[in-house]
């Protein structure tokens, strides 16, 4: 059983300056990882390890807004086609981030979580007027349109599942989605003396 979000001690983010000084608790991942070769993971597909050394880059840089942070991350892997997965409900939002990607230089293909038309009931889901979201086929389009990196904006919980899971190119998410905290899901935790927090807990 790993514990890494239970950990007071959190060893495996102390300064590697300290080197063996390091105390880190029984049972610890870190301890068992060691053991084998970490950065091999990285190292052995070229691929990996472009996204791997972009990212390591990219991320201690506190200064961007998330869609900034996006396009430097794609520059930097040196893709320049993207794909965009929206829900549907985010359309506008969808063509703002469009916008401005393409006026970045980027070539954008982009897939409606509604494309289709399919009936939801087909899914045995209640029924309702409007068409089941399709997130395997957002994917599919996407991988036709051979985008080397997807962007998901917005599809719900288990579509964005599957969309992850059907999609060939790397996948980040611009923004999840949450219909109580307008799509800010970690606000909860902002409130966590609210009633609808406590009946997680």
């Amino acid at each position: 059983m790993w514990f890494c979000a239970q950990c007071q001690v959190k060893g495996c983010s102390k300064p590697l300056a300290l080197g063996d000084n390091v105390v880190l608790p029984k049972g610890c991942p870190t301890l068992k990882l060691r053991e084998g070769d970490i950065i091999g993971k990285y190292t052995s597909d070229p691929e990996e390890f472009n996204l791997a050394r972009c990212s390591a880059i990219c991320s201690p840089d506190h200064t961007e807004h998330r869609l900034a942070k996006t396009m430097r991350f794609a520059k930097m892997c040196g893709f320049d086609h993207l794909g965009l997965a929206f829900c549907n409900t985010l359309s506008k939002e969808a063509e703002a981030v469009a916008a401005v990607l393409v006026k970045n230089g980027f070539k954008l293909d982009s897939a409606n979580c509604k494309v289709g038309r399919e009936n939801r009931e087909k899914l045995g889901a209640y029924t309702s007027k409007n068409p089941m979201c399709n997130p395997i086929c957002q994917a599919e389009l996407l991988n036709e349109a051979g985008t080397q990196l997807n962007i998901v904006l917005g599809l719900c919980v288990g579509h964005d599942s599957l969309f992850i899971k059907h999609s060939k190119a790397p996948v980040t998410v611009l923004a999840c989605k949450d219909h109580v905290y307008d799509n800010a899901p970690l606000r909860v935790l902002e409130e966590c003396e609210d009633c609808a927090f406590r009946e997680l807990l």
